[in-house]
């Protein structure tokens, strides 16, 4: 093959492999001047190609690069100016910045600067390393690693360019052939070539990917908390990182957490705090209910729930500082007595009875709000006799759409059939979504709703991963399947403690405490926070708070918890939990236990299929050197003719000793060959007895010889040897 048509092949399946990186990265990346990009491509192509055909002229094609590299970054990245130096060094500028901003900020946002800059960098060196270098093994490695980190992390579907890399890295491998230097680079390809074909089928749903999926979610975590994907993963609907929004509607997909502090909470201990709660439910999410604002002051306001009619604890203080300000208010569970804060409390607030979220008449921001909270005094006793009115509540509190499938309804009544009171109901559902080992808390790893799908079934039945609106969503919709009026809050958690002691504890709380849970109505108890999402504990949740009867009073309940009785109550539902848990890992089917097992088999059996190709005749000599007798020794011996094509083809009018001679002196200037064609042609043509026994070292020596060889796939060039 010349070397101009060799390396235009390479410039070709570079292109490829460019398409195979470019296709996922625009998808979460846009490239605003694709056109640009392309003439890019097509110019540094050019320049390698060229550089290859007229090695001597390097130092000008170097130039040439840093040329074409420089016009592609204005390409994509113009900053609306001409090219030329005031261009460049606005590029340097907006460069330097972006990369400081994204150091300090960790990792939360990449600006366009960064990605695009990536982009021109790595397709010079991919064409470099294909074209010039012709290390394809490294070019395979960088786009595979971003196909395998873009469907890990961002859980794209990416089994067709699995498949094509497949196919480039045996076309490349074909192509390095014709190179001295073929063995290492044969070995590199065929691993590659099955590990791409494995990662093609491991990109559906296998039980091998879901036991990676799981054992990387720490590390994913740690990074995802760091906010490393923040800004690298970004769909083409939009980002999706965490913190609060007002829009609800849409929910599933996977969110990277962002680290910016919203607001500094100091109190007595950690809390979870609401900023609204939403009451319909439409199969893709939820909104609220109408806009229902009611004016009033917070100076000495009092806040509760206005369905309860029980005690409230002491008053302890929480001061909320805000960052930056913000126009929602988070707050605290309990009975809330507003004391001071920036803007004047004694000004109009706007509160919706319906949402329970409150803003500034005049759009100003809350700076800080000092609070007096008195929390809820639940016993166990009111808990265990509570019960849920559904005319106590409106009826928009039971509202699911008509859409909802039966079997929702079905595992709700399932999940709950030995339970008796309404609050042992709310129990088993919440112990069902944090308990079972089908369910999975990700962020990274949630999959969006089809558009077909409703929210809650889907993740119910199909995709058990998910984070908070999977659970709470899923809590509140089996909560009404079976008559519980239920709705669904959202604010934040508890935060990261900062230190402090007493009643000056610091609290710090970013967009990645963004969170969401269910609350549930039960008769003059109002609505009770509950806490389905595992790793989380709300504690505010009535069983993880409760206060027992006082034993010195009989008809007046305690404000003083009981830790026996806290222990006691968690650990019967830790017991009952584990013991569901193992129940339900031990009745798993398997089913999938098999197929994994026939998949397996599967990827053996190709691995071995290319070993045997690219080894036949050693292994044709190997397998017919079993069991070697005098008897089979003129039949084995034609077999290896026929296998020995391979290496050497024997032409029509050659002689069979001629033929061993140039089979010895191919494999190394040894006569094995010709020694048992010898002793074929002796026991053919002469009826003389085979001696096994001299034969095998021979046989055998030829077999290693075959295994050795380096250039069995020149057969096509007999005529060059």
């Amino acid at each position: 093959m010349p070397k101009w048509l060799q390396r235009l092949l390479a410039v070709l399946l570079s292109w490829w492999l460019l398409a195979l990186f470019l296709e996922p990265f625009a998808a979460i990346n846009p490239i605003a001047h694709p056109r640009a990009l392309i003439v890019y491509i097509l110019m540094m192509s050019l320049i390698d190609f060229l550089a290859v055909l007229l090695p001597r002229q390097w130092p000008w094609w170097l130039l040439l690069g840093c040329g074409a590299t420089i016009g592609g970054l204005w390409g994509v990245l113009p900053l609306k100016q001409p090219f030329g130096v005031s261009w460049f060094t606005a590029y340097l500028h907006t460069f330097t910045s972006a990369t400081e901003k994204f150091v300090q900020a960790g990792g939360v946002d990449v600006p366009t600067v960064l990605s695009m800059t990536l982009v021109i960098t790595l397709v010079a060196f991919l064409l470099l390393l294909t074209v010039v270098v012709r290390f394809y093994p490294g070019a395979i490695a960088i786009v595979l690693s971003y196909l395998v980190a873009v469907h890990i992390f961002n859980g794209s579907e990416l089994t067709i360019q699995f498949i094509q890399l497949a196919l480039v890295t045996g076309l490349m491998a074909i192509l390095h052939l014709y190179a001295d230097h073929w063995r290492p680079f044969l070995l590199g390809c065929v691993f590659i070539s099955g590990l791409t074909l494995g990662l093609a089928w491991l990109s559906s749903a296998t039980p091998l990917n879901d036991q990676l999926a799981n054992v990387s979610i720490p590390f994913r975590d740690r990074l995802n908390q760091r906010g490393f994907y923040a800004g690298i993963e970004t769909y083409i609907n939009g980002p999706g990182r965490t913190g609060f929004t007002e829009n609800s509607r849409v929910l599933g997909g996977p969110v990277y957490d962002d680290p910016t502090p919203v607001f500094t909470a100091t109190s007595a201990k950690a809390s979870y705090y609401r900023v609204a709660v939403d009451a319909e439910y439409t199969g893709t999410g939820w909104q609220a209910g109408a806009e229902q604002n009611q004016s009033m002051p917070l100076d000495g306001a009092t806040m509760r729930d206005s369905a309860a009619t029980i005690d409230y604890g002491p008053a302890t203080s929480t001061t909320l500082t805000f960052n930056g300000g913000k126009t929602y208010l988070p707050l605290p569970y309990g009975q809330l007595t507003f004391t001071g804060g920036q803007p004047d409390p004694t000004t109009d607030f706007l509160l919706n009875p319906e949402t329970r979220r409150m803003q500034t008449t005049d759009q100003a921001r809350f700076q800080r709000l000092d609070i007096q909270v008195q929390p809820k005094q639940i016993s166990a006793a009111q808990l265990a006799a509570a019960t849920s009115s559904r005319q106590k509540v409106a009826s928009r509190y039971l509202q699911l759409p008509r859409t909802l499938p039966k079997r929702v309804r079905t595992l709700a009544k399932k999940i709950t059939a030995k339970a008796t009171t309404p609050y042992e109901k709310v129990l088993a559902i919440q112990d069902y979504l944090k308990s079972d080992p089908r369910f999975t808390y990700s962020k990274t790893d949630a999959r969006r709703t089809p558009s077909t799908r409703d929210y809650v079934d889907y993740f119910l039945f199909d995709s058990p991963i998910g984070y908070c609106d999977n659970f709470s969503s899923a809590m509140v919709v089996l909560c009404r399947s079976i008559g519980l009026p239920a709705r669904w809050a959202k604010g934040f958690n508890t935060g990261t403690l900062l230190g402090g002691s007493g009643n000056q504890k610091r609290y710090v709380i970013r967009n990645s405490n963004a969170h969401s849970w269910p609350e549930v109505y039960f008769d003059n108890l109002g609505w009770l926070p509950f806490e389905p999402t595992p790793g989380f504990n709300d504690p505010a949740t009535p069983d993880e708070n409760v206060t027992p009867p006082s034993p010195s009073s009989s008809g007046t309940e305690s404000v003083q918890p009981s830790s026996t009785s806290n222990s006691s109550s968690s650990s019967s539902r830790m017991s009952a939990s584990t013991v569901s848990k193992q129940t339900k890992r031990q009745s798993r089917p398997s089913l999938n236990r098999l197929n994994w097992l026939k998949k397996s088999l599967f990827i053996i059996l190709l691995v071995l299929l290319l070993i045997s190709v690219w080894q036949l005749p050693a292994l044709v000599m190997l397998i017919l050197g079993i069991r070697l007798g005098s008897t089979n020794f003129s039949v084995r011996y034609r077999m290896l003719l026929r296998a020995l094509r391979w290496v050497k083809k024997r032409p029509v009018n050659q002689s069979l000793d001629d033929y061993a001679q140039a089979i010895d002196k191919r494999l190394g200037q040894q006569a094995h060959m010709f020694n048992l064609t010898k002793a074929y042609e002796e026991t053919v043509f002469g009826n003389l007895p085979v001696n096994i026994a001299i034969l095998r070292p021979h046989w055998k020596a030829l077999t290693k010889q075959l295994v050795h060889d380096r250039y069995w796939w020149q057969r096509s060039k007999k005529h060059k040897s």
